[in-house]
């Protein structure tokens, strides 16, 4: 069995360092009473036909990891683990399953007409850990803080306006059609006025007790109280080469993992891994300055030298990444495996490109020439650059580069630290580069086909426009499947940039320990009530 890998403290394309305290102390865990100011009393939600269960005492603990120098506001923290934290404690509109589709959580009903203006019901009698209610202007207070800072802003960009009728109905606008846009908002909901606070009140069904504490406890006015599956979930400190030995002696009861990330740690501990799908994208970025890559047929035909089938089986962590033949990932709920479909063998199609590009064996190197368009030729030597600080991405680059160098192309590849290949990027100092991107779950690709701060290598258009409003605006699965089509014939056709593999992230628990769990892009506990945990082998 190939050892997994343990992420590092980061969100995905952000370079974040991370400070860990060490030797942190456990506490026993406490008999659990729910404070009296908390009680809910005979006006409140409380489903009837749901009894306590008895109390009892269990070995073992649940404990994640914190790092207590981080922020745990869900909006403008920055640290992975932290984030996971806090989908304990705070609740969104929709949260995102494990194949990417959006179910409701705090939003009880929406409409639009347009999909331009939505309207979105929120759920009556929504607990808040301050003790007060759910209301309209927590989410429209919530979501407008989130499009000004942290990590939702660039999702977000889309919305004009937002606003409220001061009951439970929150009314957002679009500058552009989106029948998808709910899927975008998985924003964790605050209470209105506390983005300054570094715990701010929330509606999760666990609460944060306190630094001098460290555990969180089961909110007691939560509607889902009596079905969470631990009465505490206790809190530790380990610094990133002690994670090993932290799961392998039962410190941590889950660890969170992107396989494919550059941070490496082999677990000794037999556990159980749960995969989910992602929205985060790798692929083959091109700069449209370059005289070469400037000709479409020249930017296809080094799409057809990625062997994704490959790269995902050999060079990948198993189950840590599905092939992209498209832009769209195979998890997008109408994807139409027609769309895969070509006429040729890939290096037929190559050869068929690059002779269509002028190039030739001229002078009989083993290596293609470009015809000057007079009588004569020029010589083609390719830049190809990647982050040297991910071995996967190497890797794969190093494969693609095998593959291109044995089609006749002529191309050097350049592994740059991260601060040098984003000083490579900004000064187009490169023809083709290795790339990865999280896009929203409205797969929406405007960040790479349209012009913007990605637009590194210029090969991104308006003329995308058209398509990506037709896609964004479809209505019906027909409808989706014809402007889909449609775009990604337009994609494929110029070749702007060229997929490569869709990635998966992980979940671990020991095994048999926990029973039932379904984690997801958005939150890896979206479905905590429906979890068994078996305490006794968490020791």
């Amino acid at each position: 069995m190939k050892r997994p890998r343990i992420i590092r403290n980061l969100i995905p394309l952000v370079l974040i360092p991370a400070v860990f305290l060490q030797g942190c102390h456990l506490f026993y865990e406490p008999e659990f009473v729910p404070p009296e100011t908390a009680s809910p009393t005979e006006d409140e939600y409380l489903p009837p036909e749901i009894l306590p269960a008895p109390s009892r005492p269990r070995p073992g603990r649940f404990t994640l990891r914190y790092d207590s120098n981080s922020s745990l506001n869900p909006i403008t923290t920055l640290n992975r683990d932290n984030i996971l934290l806090a989908s304990l404690m705070y609740e969104s509109l929709f949260v995102l399953d494990g194949e990417l589709n959006v179910e409701p959580v705090l939003c009880e009903s929406w409409e639009s007409d347009d999909f331009t203006t939505f309207t979105f019901n929120i759920k009556p009698n929504i607990a808040m850990n301050d003790g007060g209610w759910l209301t309209a202007d927590d989410v429209m207070y919530s979501i407008r803080q989130a499009t000004q800072r942290g990590r939702y802003v660039n999702r977000l960009k889309s919305i004009a306006s937002i606003s409220t009728d001061g009951g439970l109905s929150v009314t957002i606008m679009l500058y552009d059609t989106n029948s998808r846009f709910p899927s975008l908002l998985d924003i964790p909901i605050i209470k209105a006025g506390s983005i300054e606070d570094r715990i701010p009140p929330g509606t999760g069904p666990y609460i944060f007790t306190g630094e001098s504490n460290m555990y969180m406890e089961r909110f007691v006015r939560h509607r889902d109280f009596f079905d969470l599956p631990v009465t505490t979930v206790y809190l530790i400190e380990f610094a990133d080469d002690e994670l090993t030995q932290a799961f392998d002696d039962g410190e941590i009861s889950l660890l969170w993992d992107d396989p494919s990330d550059s941070f490496e740690i082999r677990l000794n501990r037999l556990f159980d891994p749960r995969y989910y799908e992602t929205t985060t994208m790798q692929f083959i970025g091109f700069n449209g300055r370059s005289r070469i890559i400037r000709d479409p047929y020249v930017r296809r035909a080094i799409g057809c030298a990625v062997e994704r089938d490959y790269i995902v089986s050999e060079i990948m962590p198993p189950g840590s990444a599905v092939a992209a033949p498209t832009p769209l990932s195979r998890s997008f709920q109408y994807y139409d495996p027609s769309w895969e479909h070509s006429d040729y063998d890939p290096f037929e199609e190559m050869a068929l490109l690059l002779e269509q590009a002028d190039f030739d064996d001229y002078d009989d190197d083993s290596f293609l020439e470009v015809w000057d368009g007079y009588d004569g030729y020029d010589e083609v030597s390719l830049l190809f650059i990647v982050n040297s600080e991910n071995l996967h991405r190497v890797r794969a680059a190093q494969r693609i580069t095998y593959t291109m160098r044995r089609c006749g192309l002529d191309v050097t590849l350049r592994e740059l630290s991260w601060d040098s290949f984003i000083s490579a990027l900004e000064s187009g100092n490169f023809d083709i580069y290795y790339g990865e991107i999280m896009l929203g779950a409205d797969f929406d690709l405007s960040p790479l086909l349209l012009p913007g701060n990605l637009n590194y290598g210029i090969t991104a258009s308006t003329t995308y426009k058209p398509f990506l409003d037709d896609f964004l605006i479809a209505k019906t699965s027909y409808e989706m499947a014809y402007a889909a089509g449609r775009l990604l014939e337009e994609i494929k056709r110029n070749a702007p940039f060229v997929p490569v593999l869709y990635k998966r992230y992980v979940l671990y628990s020991p095994m048999g320990a926990i029973t039932g769990a379904y984690p997801g892009q958005s939150n890896i506990f979206r479905n905590i009530k429906e979890w068994t945990i078996n305490l006794t082998l968490l020791t």
